[in-house]
């Protein structure tokens, strides 16, 4: 990459985050990019070196070695934008842990010498931010610490005697506390005769305001998202050699938010430099062709492969994939039975309306395995929930991620406010159908990870008033008698609209 290149590159890590053109230019002058196979060590435990990295691009695990027979234990996965071997710029001491790359790696190694050496103000802002991130990591261990110290207090509760109500009963013997039965044990699979179960980890510590700008950082154009493992197994095929059938091959990325998200972004980056933004997969396939497409996905297909989102509990992630799907199948046939004319791809903004939710599984993974749970607040009020325990809602999230990969103005909108309709500026029609959408999935038991969510009164959103504004002939509509008989076409059309969802 020339230094433009490079210099646009880095603005999509959350490291180098408020640093102006000059600083980067400063900043890469005096580092040394490094790319990095799979399964190589970047920093060997024990040795000492005064050099740290910054992940551009990748994913690393942080190893710890235990014992005489030098077993090694993974103490975390670090991915892009995240900098490690920091203390080298404190101490001079050995490396107490050691980093591998889990697949290929772009890295940026800095000597700190050469950094002290640097213009003052770079300096300044450069350990800002390395500051936050210590920051960051303190109170995530302490997070760590308060929750180890709960379960303790609580196995420690376990082994308490208390006497019986029955104090006239001389014969009465202390017994332990009772101990309910676990709620978090849930069957993964309702079908399965063999009852196989999966545990749901305890809801993560609720976070304060100031967290949401960290989250925020933590989004970026090469966050690493969860593609459908069904989806890939379609499309391995038709990246394998040559294909010319691009109605297949638009159909089978459309099936997946991250695979659309992916092709969306390619052909918008600067790379192919085009005056007007690509706003369709068919249409992206047309202008770049199917031949870039199949190198990059294989590339992007196999960075995301071992990636189980949702804490591996198939009955959410398979919900989430199936809702998005569902989400855009109706949002069309809404479109076309009120007779709107929307020049943007109503399927697309359906299909990517929720993937702030894997964005948030990324970096909070411990939050969405509770959608499991029809009795945990997490299915009562999933937003109110996100914003507690995560720091941000998956509207807001999933915006971050469009603006940091360049997705069309449209879709972020729909992404942003498609539960915030009075705050959706001039896409609020767009955003209005997939909220309809949204709840019509949901009422036809199609709603994200609850098998039993609540039931949404349709006739209290918002998006009938902004169709009615932006659509005149729906004003002479009965709103009721519409959703009335809308739900009665659905259901008639169900088995059309679901028989084929991966």
């Amino acid at each position: 990459m020339d230094i433009d290149q490079q210099i646009n590159f880095l603005k999509k890590i959350d490291f180098f985050d408020g640093f102006d053109d000059h600083e980067l230019r400063q900043f890469i002058a005096v580092s040394k990019w490094l790319k990095v196979p799979k399964d190589r060590h970047i920093i060997k435990e024990n040795t000492m070196e005064r050099v740290f990295y910054i992940l551009v691009k990748g994913k690393v695990s942080v190893v710890k070695t235990l014992g005489p027979e030098g077993k090694t234990l993974e103490l975390t996965t670090l991915g892009a934008g995240a900098c490690f071997g920091e203390m080298s710029l404190v101490m001079d001491v050995k490396r107490t842990a050691g980093v591998i790359t889990k697949n290929e790696c772009f890295i940026l190694m800095v000597e700190p010498g050469i950094i002290n050496t640097s213009n003052v103000f770079l300096q300044l802002k450069f350990y800002k931010r390395f500051c936050e991130i210590l920051v960051d990591r303190l109170i995530q261990a302490n997070a760590k610490v308060a929750e180890n110290e709960k379960i303790s207090n609580l196995e420690d509760l376990k082994e308490v005697q208390l006497p019986t109500d029955d104090i006239h009963n001389e014969e009465s013997k202390p017994s332990k506390v009772a101990k309910s039965p676990p709620k978090e044990k849930i069957k993964e699979d309702p079908g399965d005769t063999e009852g196989t179960i999966m545990v749901i980890p305890p809801l993560p510590a609720k976070k304060d305001r100031i967290v949401k700008k960290q989250v925020q950082r933590k989004i970026s154009a090469a966050l690493d998202l969860p593609i459908n493992p069904v989806v890939i197994a379609k499309l391995e095929p038709l990246l394998a050699g040559e294909c010319d059938n691009t109605h297949l091959f638009a159909d089978t990325i459309l099936s997946d938010p991250v695979l659309s998200c992916k092709v969306i972004q390619i052909a918008n980056s600067s790379f192919f430099r085009r005056s007007t933004p690509v706003a369709s997969v068919p249409h992206a396939l047309i202008t770049v062709g199917i031949k870039h497409f199949q190198e990059a996905l294989n590339e992007v297909i196999e960075q995301v492969c071992g990636i189980r989102p949702f804490h591996g509990i198939k009955q959410v992630s398979q919900s989430f994939w199936r809702h998005s799907i569902v989400v855009a199948r109706i949002a069309v046939i809404l479109k076309d039975i009120i007779r709107l004319n929307l020049s943007n791809d109503i399927y697309l903004a359906g299909l990517l309306h929720d993937i702030g939710v894997l964005v948030l599984d990324s970096i909070e993974p411990n939050f969405y395995p509770h959608l499991a749970d029809k009795e945990s607040e997490v299915c009562t009020d999933l937003l109110k929930a996100e914003n507690s325990y995560i720091g941000a809602n998956h509207g807001q999230a999933g915006a971050w991620l469009g603006e940091s990969i360049s997705l069309p103005a449209p879709l972020i909108d729909v992404m942003q406010f498609h539960h915030d309709l009075e705050h959706a500026g001039e896409n609020d029609l767009l955003a209005a159908i997939v909220n309809l959408a949204d709840i019509f999935a949901t009422n036809h038991g199609y709603g994200l990870g609850c098998g039993e969510a609540p039931q949404i009164d349709p006739n209290e959103s918002f998006g009938w008033i902004i169709i009615q504004d932006n659509h005149p002939p729906f004003l002479e509509v009965n709103i009721a008698d519409f959703i009335n008989t809308f739900n009665v076409e659905l259901t008639k059309t169900w088995g059309s609209i679901t028989d084929d969802l991966p």
